[in-house]
């Protein structure tokens, strides 16, 4: 499972950057600082993955759902290689985190048996 996490960290920790590259490459606007909040929020819960802890793997899970909405409906409007990627890295985090929570209670409920 710390294999599962780490990859999602590390998943995490590159869009982050990719998220703020991409700010840094274009022209400020609301669609720019959206990128910037996500890329900073991607870049502290890869750094949160890395610990132990149940509680960011539902940021894990969630935020990069969000993300992914966000993705979805910018690429419909114009779509680009690097929207492409963010899609996939944000469903595979997704799943890493969703994947870890439910062995998590799985473990619980083993654990009451």
């Amino acid at each position: 499972m710390k294999t599962i996490r780490t990859l999602a960290a590390v998943l995490l920790f590159i869009t982050g950057v990719l998220h703020i590259i991409s700010v840094l490459l274009a022209q400020l606007n609301r669609d720019t600082l959206i990128a910037l909040v996500f890329g900073v929020a991607y870049l502290i819960i890869a750094a949160f993955l890395l610990r132990a802890g149940k509680a960011v793997l539902w940021f894990a899970a969630i935020v990069p759902l969000v993300g992914l909405l966000l993705a979805v409906v910018g690429m419909l409007a114009n779509p680009t290689l690097l929207g492409a990627i963010f899609i996939a890295i944000d469903v595979v985090v997704s799943v890493c985190a969703f994947y870890l929570i439910g062995k998590g209670r799985q473990a619980i409920l083993s654990a009451h048996n």
